[in-house]
């Protein structure tokens, strides 16, 4: 046991390198991402688990539902997830494009905060505790969020029924959020505070493990058109590190560096997986969240040097 948990901390230790490193490799993994691929919603609630038990989820929506605090957040969330995806819907439109482009955009801007996005801002010294209620808060409001403004935008081209999408969207959250809330009395705050470089280590795992299956038959799609393959990269990349960078410059003015920092590492880095798992596997779709996958596991190496701070936030969970 004592050697399992050295090397989880090992890899708790260099979490940047081994996200980025198991991102690449998970694209040549493809006969193993085709077993996995049915269990991606097992793997979604997986993450939410994994990012939830480490929180004391009570003490947060009690310090959420605070009346200034829960508008703030709320009004975070609106714009996250509703006015970013109805301006982005809008720029497919004056660029002609259409589709199942479009909807990629539509469905990644619309998805709510990536489960381990506390984890990414402790390895960038940002408001960790911030992250973190944006993403539980947005990740409940997802199953109402997400259904109508996909269905505004683009209509009868979301390829299910809005409800089905809710109650498939709110399975894997729940299934998360209840798990983390049986399982974080039986072992034990001070266990999960004491091990945290662990829960680092097996949070990277998880994420290294659950971007297997999304990448199920990427590689194929990639060798039949490269050419979209490649444009889809760079627009992935041009989407992430785009909305974190537009929105870090003004919220510096407004906000702390640790705050603002936060902020725009969620705004670009989204639980897409969430829609893969729920909706219908289309070609373009599973490109755009699998090729999404490289710049959200690079982000702690690609914008190290724009989110350096000499303060580190902790999550604040009591």
């Amino acid at each position: 046991m004592a050697a399992l948990l050295d090397a989880v901390e090992w890899v708790g230790a260099r979490a940047r390198w081994f996200l980025a490193i198991g991102a690449v490799a998970a694209l040549f993994l493809q006969d193993l991402a085709a077993i996995l691929r049915p269990a991606l919603p097992f793997f979604v609630a997986l993450m939410y688990f994994l990012a939830m038990v480490r929180i004391d989820l009570p003490a947060v929506f009690r310090r959420t539902l605070r009346p200034r605090r829960m508008a703030l957040i709320v009004s975070t969330c609106i714009a996250l997830m509703i006015v970013t995806p109805a301006a982005f819907a809008a720029l497919a439109h004056v660029f002609g494009l259409g589709g199942e482009i479009k909807a990629s955009l539509v469905y990644i801007s619309a998805a709510p905060p990536l489960g381990s996005a506390a984890a990414l801002c402790l390895l960038l010294s940002l408001d960790a505790a911030l992250a973190l209620e944006l993403t539980i808060v947005g990740s409940f409001l997802a199953p109402i969020f997400g259904p109508f403004i996909t269905a505004l935008l683009l209509g009868d081209a979301v390829p299910i029924d809005p409800l089905a999408l809710s109650l498939r969207l709110s399975a894997m959250i729940g299934a998360g959020a209840l798990c983390a809330l049986i399982a974080r009395p039986l072992i034990g705050a001070d266990t999960i505070a004491i091990r945290a470089r662990a829960f680092d280590g097996i949070g990277a795992i998880a994420m290294v493990v659950t971007v297997i299956p999304i990448f199920a038959g990427v590689t194929d799609e990639i060798v039949r058109a490269p050419a979209l393959a490649l444009g889809v990269l760079g627009l992935v990349f041009a989407l992430n590190i785009g909305m974190q960078l537009l929105t870090v410059m003004p919220l510096r003015r407004i906000a702390e560096p640790e705050r603002a920092g936060a902020v725009s590492l969620i705004w670009g880095n989204r639980n897409a997986a969430l829609y893969l798992a729920a909706l219908p596997q289309t070609p373009v779709f599973t490109l755009f969240v699998a090729l999404y996958q490289f710049p959200m596991y690079m982000t702690p190496l690609l914008l190290k040097k724009i989110y350096k701070n000499k303060a580190t936030k902790a999550v604040n969970t009591e």
